[in-house]
């Protein structure tokens, strides 16, 4: 009662204090990109009918490249506490994700000119719809409160409703918009619900300060009989609102259709930047506010871990076969991405088994680059191909491609091998990451779950090299059965090449770009106490690695 008492009083007293001018730099980076929005409308407006907008596709990409820019300054400026009263951290963590949106922005917009002008669909707000959708995963990346959480969430789901059915002439555009938007507003109001119970349980939307009051409601045997149903109720809606941004089983059924309708290039960055950005807000809000020690029950005793665990099961499984049977391609990734949410929920399970395992979520982090670039590249050579009314998007459509577009088939080899998990690509890398942190934590708690979790995902993934490989045999084993004319362009060609380039790096030189994940990771504010432990021994391993260089 005495801790409620002196948290409200520590509240009440925030809310009275000014934020200090650092406190600001939390708000840079999401505030440069929705400023490049606001003036990409602006320019937009003036912009003479009928004349070729590429440009502006420079022109957000420079904002954003401006974005990186401020976060490598702040880098070393992070915050120890949360800005603005508890609603915003800056740190690394957050840093890092704004990065890797902001790069994936800057290459889906530089493959769309070329593929939108094909379409009929040239307009400035392509790249505003864009923008504004980087903008709010930084601001979940480094959501302190849920309300914030919430508002982020919206900023970064709705303009991609509206990418989703951009292409207003395809009638399969606006069915993927349809399907989008119903299902993203239900696991939206899902979301809110448990936000709500949580605030009625604890009077609090802070997520530091939710984490305290269920620590202290579960330890109070009169209420925590009776509150108990109301906190797992609030965690398995929040959890099903996390489970259908990242496309995971069972929340994955939009995923084939959205990405078949939805214009090419954006389906690269829905499938890359929102991901990221929800799994970002994911492992932030699980790990502060619902503490998984305090959460105990379930099958094998680990409580929301255990649903996870059999969420991970089923992605990877569904993901996996329901992609061997598709025979187009788009539909084919779509299925591949829900088997990669699969794969980086074994190294979120993993993380989250005992707080002693927290670091091993830069694991998660590596595999979320690793996978972006890949994933991207892959559908910045189908948007190659994609010119209105004689696209290239079913296997058969690829025949012959790879020896007549030699570049374009050299970059889908890479990113096909890096999507299998083949050395030496940055998918082998982080498969075997998130792969080797639940077989070391099913050997230190003496749980065969986790071992067994890897073993399932390593034999999924070995099934999806056929799938994967199916792609290249077409691109260079078939005859072609149609002429095709690619809608390419220098931008285009270059945002492709730049993905094949990082995908073989991180696979070679891996080193550096997993430093950084260990440096966010380390630097992850709002951690409870049990957590913040292994936080400072991290903290003291890098310091020992600094010093012996």
């Amino acid at each position: 009662m005495l801790n409620t008492l002196l948290v409200s009083k520590f509240n009440a007293l925030a809310l009275l204090t000014p934020p200090q001018i650092a406190e600001y730099d939390a708000l840079v980076p999401a505030a440069i990109v929705a400023i490049t929005a606001l003036m990409v409308i602006l320019v937009d407006v003036f912009h003479k009918v009928d004349t070729d907008r590429s440009y502006l596709a420079t022109f957000s990409a420079i904002g954003l490249g401006v974005t990186i820019l401020s976060c490598w300054m702040l880098w070393d400026n992070t915050l120890d506490t949360a800005a603005f009263s508890g609603m915003l951290y800056l740190d690394k963590y957050t840093l890092l994700f704004a990065v890797l949106g902001s790069a994936a922005g800057i290459l889906s917009m530089l493959m769309s000119p070329a593929y939108l002008k094909s379409h009929l669909m040239d307009r400035g707000e392509y790249y505003m719809l864009i923008l504004f959708s980087v903008s709010g995963m930084i601001i979940i990346a480094g959501a302190a409160d849920l309300l914030t959480f919430f508002v982020g969430f919206e900023v970064m789901s709705i303009p991609i409703y509206c990418l989703a059915g951009f292409l207003r002439k395809d009638s399969r555009s606006a069915e993927a918009a349809m399907k989008y938007f119903i299902l993203g507003a239900f696991s939206a109001a899902l979301m809110l619900y448990g936000i709500a119970l949580l605030y009625g349980l604890t009077g609090t939307t802070n997520l530091e300060y939710i984490g305290l009051h269920l620590t202290e409601i579960l330890a109070n045997e009169a209420s925590a009989g009776a509150s108990i149903g109301m906190v797992v109720l609030a965690v398995l809606l929040i959890l099903s609102g996390f489970a259908f941004k990242v496309a995971s089983v069972p929340f994955h059924v939009w995923t084939p259709d959205v990405y078949t309708g939805s214009p090419t290039p954006g389906v690269g960055f829905m499938a890359t930047a929102i991901k990221a950005g929800a799994f970002a807000a994911l492992v932030r809000v699980f790990t502060i506010s619902f503490d998984a020690t305090m959460l105990r029950g379930g099958f094998f005793g680990y409580g929301w871990v255990d649903v996870f665990l059999f969420i991970a099961a089923a992605s990877v499984i569904l993901g996996n076969l329901v992609a061997i049977t598709q025979n187009n391609v788009k539909r084919m990734l779509a299925y591949s991405s829900i088997a990669h949410a699969g794969y980086i929920l074994v190294g979120f399970v993993a993380a989250s088994a005992r707080p002693e395992f927290f670091l091993l979520n830069d694991a998660v982090i590596f595999y979320l680059i690793t996978y972006s670039f890949g994933t991207l590249g892959a559908f910045g050579v189908l948007a190659w191909f994609g010119r209105r009314g004689e696209s290239a998007e079913t296997y058969d459509e690829l025949n012959g491609l790879g020896f007549k577009y030699p570049m374009m088939g050299l970059c889908m080899g890479i990113f096909m091998f890096s999507s299998a998990g083949i050395p030496p690509t940055a998918g082998f890398v982080g498969k075997l990451y998130v792969f080797r942190a639940a077989v070391d934590v099913g050997a230190e708690t003496g749980e065969f779950a986790f071992i067994g979790l890897a073993i399932l995902a390593v034999l999924t993934s070995v099934a999806g090299v056929y799938y994967y490989l199916r792609v290249l045999v077409h691109m260079y084993m078939k005859k072609a059965t149609r002429e095709i004319r690619p809608v390419a362009n220098n931008g285009a060609k270059w945002a492709i090449a730049i993905c094949a380039v990082l995908t073989l790096y991180l696979g070679i030189l891996p080193g550096q770009v997993l430093g950084w994940a260990r440096e966010a990771i380390v630097d992850f504010q709002g951690a409870p106490a049990s957590v913040q432990q292994v936080i400072e021994l991290g903290e003291q391993e890098l310091e020992a690695l600094e010093a012996a260089e």
